[in-house]
């Protein structure tokens, strides 16, 4: 996993940094997806946000993360939703360990699901997302999910293509943080990760 200075997400310029051998076959596929999306620091920007929307875009009064996330009883309900830019909704949630957590995943883009499916997975304590999205972008065949590390997974949702909806739901494992990716590939480098955290 790799952080970026304000250790909230993985960001895509420090990623750059990962290493030669990820350089030389990764940086040639990034660098375009990099220029679409105009990524860079910001020092207006503490949680290291990347807002591309146009004032006629943007809605009168903005959604806070909390508007996203209900809890009735010992089940946590999740809204989390992807789209064309490659990043969720949300960058975290917190649950109550042994709760039951519902994701509600909508893939809100426009593009079709072979150029821009988005899924959520949501993996395990210690598992190394960069290592699990490489294995997963061989997996076409299943959805880019690798039968081989299963076990790495807590839960998935389905790839889903634009404007399709799917709904995990899974006990909170134990207290700690547990990291949600878009395992469809060059994904996760684009920034479409998160962190559950469990209380």
């Amino acid at each position: 996993m790799f952080i970026c200075k304000n250790k909230r997400k993985l960001c895509t310029l420090c990623a750059l940094e990962l290493s030669p051998i990820m350089n030389r076959l990764l940086l040639p596929l990034l660098i375009p997806v990099f220029f679409l999306l105009g990524c860079g620091d910001s020092a207006e920007s503490p949680t290291h946000h990347h807002d591309h929307a146009t004032p006629a875009d943007t809605p009168a009064v903005s959604a806070s993360p909390d508007d996203f996330i209900k809890t009735e009883g010992d089940v946590t309900t999740v809204m989390l939703t992807g789209n064309d830019t490659m990043k969720y909704n949300l960058e975290a949630f917190t649950v109550k360990a042994g709760s039951t957590v519902r994701i509600v995943f909508e893939n809100q883009g426009k593009m079709p699901k072979a150029a821009m499916g988005h899924n959520v997975v949501v993996l395990k304590s210690g598992v190394d997302s960069t290592a699990f999205v490489t294995a997963a972008a061989k997996a076409r065949e299943t959805d880019y999910i690798p039968a081989d590390l299963a076990d790495q997974i807590i839960a998935y949702s389905k790839l889903l293509g634009p404007g399709e909806t799917d709904t995990i739901e899974f006990q909170a494992p134990d207290p700690g943080a547990y990291e949600f990716v878009c395992s469809f590939p060059a994904h996760l480098y684009a920034g479409m990760v998160g962190v559950m955290t469990v209380e």
